[in-house]
């Protein structure tokens, strides 16, 4: 019953969060001074005030406020984004704009999160079984302390003109294309990406790791004869995965804000290129629904996080 009360108020809670988050970012949308019917019609605009009208009712402006929103909220329980106000792509459900650039997003993220755990993790424990060395503990720490400060856009001017137009070893835009070009064209992107999280990851692993081998149990462990392989592989790092698994909400989200940027400079035609487009042409409607879906990716993720931690550890339900 414990566990079914924290289950029911977290899920309460995500479904408030959500919520809050699209009420702010449909007031916020809706607040812009821009008319973007305007922007649609451009120079038309001052010659034909009807098609103005027309357009505005074929996308609900003329409406109050509350209206639209209510019709809103009521679009995105049916899974109706709406459509995009980009000239270009007039009519176009937003979903449809929106869908192909899923799956790219998630394919940059999951890459970029498998190699960051690869060679992050390794580092902390190196660092956590080396304490306090020169080069083991101290200079791996910051390095990668230097990997997870230095922004993105920052690294990745500077990893283009080296290694694309200087050596050119790698591509320095494109993505998806099939065969070796597709493998080398990852390279460059996954690996900037991972180098925040690789950071993150490997002080975090040392902290954890560090606070666990300094419990009793473990010098008891020791006390009775038990061989460091067996004490830190058995004991130490089984019991880091809880705390491991509170850092995948923030995660997740330098995930979400790391691709914006990563996805710009590499033209990957993933959700963070598509929002970064809907806003320099005042898409609303696509801003919106980008918005809200990468919200909704963190919070059920911090609820996944919260759930799993619960179901191994009693304790957090009773707090």
């Amino acid at each position: 019953m414990a566990f079914l009360s924290f289950f029911i108020k977290r899920f309460i809670a995500m479904i408030v969060v959500v919520w809050a988050i699209t009420t702010l970012v449909f007031f916020l949308a809706h607040a812009s001074p821009y008319d973007p019917i305007r922007l649609i019609l451009g120079q038309k605009y001052l010659g034909d005030p009807r098609g103005y009208r027309v357009m505005r009712h074929l996308f609900g402006l003329d409406q109050s406020v509350w209206q639209q929103y209510t019709n809103y909220l009521g679009g995105l329980l049916h899974g109706d984004l709406g459509y995009s106000e980009e000239q270009t792509a007039l009519g176009t459900p937003v979903w449809d704009m929106i869908r192909s650039g899923v799956p790219q997003s998630v394919k940059l993220g999951g890459w970029a999160l498998l190699v960051g755990l690869l060679v992050g993790l390794p580092s902390g424990l190196i660092s956590a079984l080396r304490q306090n060395k020169p080069v083991a503990d101290h200079a791996n720490q910051f390095v990668m302390m230097l990997m997870f400060a230095v922004p993105v856009f920052v690294l990745a001017p500077i990893a283009q003109l080296i290694f694309g137009v200087e050596l050119k070893w790698l591509p320095v835009a494109g993505w998806g294309d099939p065969g070796l070009l597709g493998v080398k064209e990852m390279i460059m992107p996954v690996g900037l990406f991972a180098m925040g999280i690789a950071g993150y990851f490997s002080k975090s692993f040392r902290s954890f790791l560090l606070e666990v081998l300094s419990q009793d149990y473990i010098r008891t462990a020791r006390a009775k004869g038990l061989k460091q392989r067996v004490i830190i592989y058995l004991h130490a790092i089984k019991n880091t995965l809880l705390p491991l698994a509170t850092i995948i909400g923030p995660t997740i989200a330098f995930l979400v804000t790391g691709a914006f940027i990563i996805e710009s400079f590499f033209n990957i035609p993933g959700i963070g290129s598509i929002t970064v487009t809907a806003a320099t042409s005042s898409d609303y409607p696509v801003i919106e629904a980008t918005t809200i879906l990468i919200a909704i990716a963190v919070v059920v993720m911090n609820f996944l996080t919260d759930v799993f931690y619960a179901m191994v550890d009693p304790r957090v339900r009773l707090e």
